[in-house]
């Protein structure tokens, strides 16, 4: 969907050295961009459809780089998966995701395909910080947002 950027990550990427691997359904009401981007795309862009969880498993440790270049993004769930999995990740800081990625990530401007090919090159060619994935499993896991959730409850109803 439009939302999520994908025809720019394609112009940014196009004819270069990266494969770049789009997967998802698209969205009924997005046809039309889904159709542009499957237009656009060149020989080195593969777009395939849902992944289930083990073909997930298997895309995410074989790549070295995930990119979510959306133009509003609620930190993507997509990006914290790939970067414990051993990806670094490209991301925008459109929403809350300096918050959680602080410079543990690579952002890039959504509506400049120039600067999400940049950072997708410095991405690709930095070593994984493994101190970012320890990071991710300490914070941000379900059962320290239940944690969490718990907390501000208790501070609410003063218990």
């Amino acid at each position: 969907e439009s939302r999520k950027n994908q025809l720019n990550l394609i112009r940014a990427l196009n004819n270069g050295p990266y494969q770049l691997y789009i997967h998802g359904k698209p969205s009924p009401n997005n046809m039309a961009y889904f159709e542009q981007c499957k237009q656009e795309a060149a020989a080195n862009v593969h777009l395939g459809g849902h992944l289930d969880e083990q073909e997930l498993y298997t895309a995410y440790a074989n790549a070295k780089v995930h990119v979510l270049p959306s133009y509003f993004e609620t930190t993507g769930l997509s990006s914290l998966e790939a970067a414990v999995m051993g990806c670094n990740i490209v991301v925008t800081d459109r929403g809350d995701t300096r918050d959680y990625f602080k410079n543990d990530a690579w952002y890039c401007e959504p509506e400049d395909p120039a600067s999400i090919r940049q950072a997708v090159e410095e991405a690709y060619d930095a070593p994984y910080n493994e101190a970012f994935r320890q990071r991710i499993l300490q914070e941000f896991t379900w059962k320290r947002a239940a944690e969490e959730t718990l907390k501000a409850y208790m501070d609410v109803l003063k218990v």
